[in-house]
């Protein structure tokens, strides 16, 4: 009995997981022409963030601070917002390496970012690895995702 219970929390806790991952990917799609998703992105993954410490969150509050800094028109405050969101892309990444949602986020970041700030040093290094992995995922959407943003 306690284990059936135990599965079936656990099914619950994935399909939970699952749609809000859903989402938060929708507005991800939006938050780059939409200055109103982009704040609703940052908003919700911040609170996500502070209450799981998952760092797949840190990653979409990562890329709300990059949609921000092609929103904000002040170049100091998008230059907060794009180092802002530099800073998270990187903490998430150091806190969960082979998680490829998050290694493709900062991929597409990096191929976006303009080339004076720096920012795509780990293109080669994230597409090599996207290439590789992406099939072992167990998530058809991101993977269907990976497979289209790749040209595989």
């Amino acid at each position: 009995m306690n284990r059936l219970l135990l599965l079936l929390i656990m099914l619950i806790s994935q399909l939970m997981s699952s749609q809000n991952l859903k989402e938060f990917r929708t507005l991800l799609q939006t938050g780059e022409q939409s200055e109103k998703s982009a704040k609703t992105l940052i908003k919700k993954s911040n609170t996500a963030y502070k209450s799981t410490q998952e760092p797949i969150y840190a990653g979409f509050l990562a890329v709300g601070n990059f949609f921000m800094a092609k929103h904000a028109f002040n170049p100091i405050k998008k230059m907060s917002y794009f180092n802002e969101g530099k800073e998270l892309m990187e903490t998430a990444l150091q806190s969960d390496p082979k998680n490829l949602e998050i290694r493709l986020m900062r991929l597409i970041t990096q191929e976006n970012a303009p080339a004076i700030l720096g920012y795509n040093k780990q293109i080669k290094e994230d597409r090599s690895y996207l290439t590789k992995e992406y099939k072992n995922t167990a998530d058809n959407d991101l993977k269907i995702y990976i497979k289209e943003y790749l040209k595989l």
